[in-house]
């Protein structure tokens, strides 16, 4: 049986020891799931949860869900716009993806994001605010 070095797992697996909201702030982010579902009211959507990559919280999850308001304008502007902060731009969506393309063009898709915080259901939870593209690192 191998011995396993819990010190080394524990500094790995990073800030787990709480579960308190991430600080309201910019964080650079990765995709590590992305699920096409439908939403309550029946629209399609893309669960997503992103890993922070970076900082004092790396390693730390967030959730969000973009949903397809087609009957929306707006709301179908700030789908698009925030697929296109992930690098799925228009010319990825002419293609006319299925959902299982774009599960899987989402993954591993990394951004640069303002999380904030809400009360839902008496609990205080994260939320990402608002998508940005992800900063290129200097060579």
């Amino acid at each position: 049986m191998s011995t396993l070095n819990w010190g080394d797992l524990v500094k790995e697996a990073g800030d787990v020891g709480s579960y308190d909201p991430l600080p309201d702030g910019d964080y650079d982010l990765a995709i590590v799931e992305a699920t096409a579902k439908v939403s309550q009211s029946g629209k399609t959507m893309f669960a997503v949860k992103a890993q922070v990559q970076t900082g004092a919280h790396a390693k730390r999850l967030v959730w969000d869900n973009l949903v397809v308001s087609t009957d929306n304008p707006t709301a179908l502007g700030i789908f698009f716009r925030k697929m296109n902060a992930l690098g799925l731009n228009r010319d990825f969506f002419a293609t006319s993806p299925t959902n299982a393309q774009i599960e899987q063009a989402l993954k591993g898709r990394t951004f640069r994001a303002q999380v904030g915080s809400r009360t839902w259901q008496g609990q205080k939870k994260n939320e990402i605010k608002s998508y940005y593209s992800a900063v290129a690192s200097a060579p």
